[in-house]
């Protein structure tokens, strides 16, 4: 059986030829070192991850395979599954945690969701433990005993292949794991972790609601179409919900969308990229983006705020299971694409993966706005009358931006006065300076 978020073969194939076949080093930049206080900071976070192809070794269970292309799951900090009901519904919840995965097995659902962040990465070992068949088979049961699928129908030809006298309801679990849940135990990933407002968690939320409504009581079934409608337009769009980016509209003619459809690990340098695009102190920039200036006059929130966190896991090691080799591409030229150079421009910043060097590196350029703030008087010169109402909304946001950054820096410093979770920056890397304020 083969992976549900699998790029056609003949895509797959020139991506891979032009990506390069050597797997990366899911070991660098490793896991954010800082989580109860960045969870202290920001009580509302998305992130979405590229995991890698799946293997398993032959001979346990069912033959599950996926291609280099991967696949994507999304979790949420700040949401949970409605206990009252078996059916995946989200609501949004203080410390909340959710891990969403969409699977071509499903019937009448788009996404299945899976409450806690260890269980959903992790299963029932920590991150650093290796897996057993026992341990696999313990967590299957975990899993169903939680109930993911009690309500979740899948289709005929993904239980076809189960042993004779095994119950279709077991069967689910044993071609979700690694998947689904327990997504360490198969596969390593990357990951790009985002802050967002209450309101912005609660857009999400109804977005992921609406899309498994459409199929819950049926009579209209879930298809998806690698090309038109594959696991990254659905966290893709979960994102755009937020106003986080524009929306990438399924099922478009084939053509087009064979141009255009999202690859998990591009996405997560899209994510990055998207939150970069303009420099935080540029004011003529932010205001002309309409996506920019919507957040910030209706949620108080710009993409390019700190906690924009970059990290990375390894499959569970020592492994009786599954192969650890993995590979996870980009959909890219290796040697004239965007997408390898400017994802190792994000590996090589520190600023992306370690807390305090995040928040250093705003409270420098947040210094620096502040310092080289323009009047309104002189912008109103060159922009149109309604700037007025963006440029006080953006001081209101600077000054919140301000505070959060203190706090945080404050919080780090009593957590660990004298280290630092970052190790030093390889010779020869360029430190990233925040850029001058009012940019044009």
């Amino acid at each position: 059986m083969v992976s549900p978020c699998k790029l056609p073969f003949l895509l797959l194939l020139a991506a891979f030829t032009l990506a390069g076949c050597t797997p990366p080093d899911f070991r660098t930049p490793g896991p954010l070192q800082q989580e109860s206080t960045y969870n202290a900071l920001f009580p509302q976070w998305a992130e979405l991850c590229a995991v890698s192809q799946i293997s398993k070794k032959p001979g346990f269970g069912a033959d599950i395979a996926g291609g280099p292309g991967g696949h994507a799951v999304l979790f949420l900090h700040g949401a949970c599954l409605d206990p009252t009901s078996p059916y995946p519904i989200l609501k949004t919840c203080p410390q909340g945690e959710t891990g969403v995965s969409m699977n071509a097995h499903f019937v009448n659902a788009n996404w299945v969701g899976v409450p806690g962040r260890m269980f959903f990465y992790n299963g029932i070992l920590k991150p650093d433990e290796g897996l057993t068949r026992e341990a696999y088979t313990t967590t299957k049961n975990a899993a169903k005993q939680r109930g993911l699928y009690s309500a979740i129908s899948f289709r005929d030809w993904a239980l076809a292949d189960r042993p004779p006298g095994t119950p279709a309801e077991d069967w689910k679990y044993e071609v979700s794991i690694g998947t689904d849940y327990a997504v360490s135990y198969g596969r390593a990933r990357y990951c790009a972790r985002l802050p967002v407002t209450a309101p912005q968690m609660t857009q999400i939320v109804n977005f992921l609601n609406t899309r498994n409504a459409l199929y819950q009581h049926g009579p209209r079934t879930f298809e998806t179409n690698v090309l038109q409608d594959n696991c990254n337009h659905l966290i893709h769009n979960a994102l755009a919900a937020a106003d986080f980016w524009r929306d990438l509209p399924v099922h478009q003619f084939i053509l087009k969308a064979a141009l255009t459809f999202p690859v998990p690990k591009n996405e997560v340098v899209n994510l990055l990229d998207r939150a970069r695009r303009h420099e935080p102190g540029d004011l003529h920039a932010l205001y002309h983006d309409p996506l920019t200036r919507h957040t910030l006059l209706h949620d108080g929130w710009l993409p390019g705020e700190p906690g924009i966190i970059l990290d990375s896991n390894t499959v569970q090691t020592p492994n009786a299971v599954y192969n650890t080799r993995l590979s996870l591409i980009f959909y890219d030229d290796p040697l004239l694409g965007h997408y390898n150079r400017t994802f190792q421009h994000y590996l090589d910043q520190p600023r992306y993966h370690d807390l305090h060097a995040n928040l250093l590196w705003y409270s420098t350029l947040y210094t620096r706005i502040a310092h080289e703030r323009r009047p309104l008087s002189e912008w109103l010169k060159k922009e149109p009358s309604d700037f007025m109402n963006f440029y006080n909304a953006y001081y209101t946001w600077l000054e919140a931006q301000k505070s959060l950054v203190d706090k945080g820096l404050t919080l780090l410093s009593v957590a660990a006065p004298t280290s630092s979770a970052w190790p030093p920056v390889p010779p020869g890397t360029q430190k990233e300076e925040p850029a001058r304020a009012n940019a044009r």
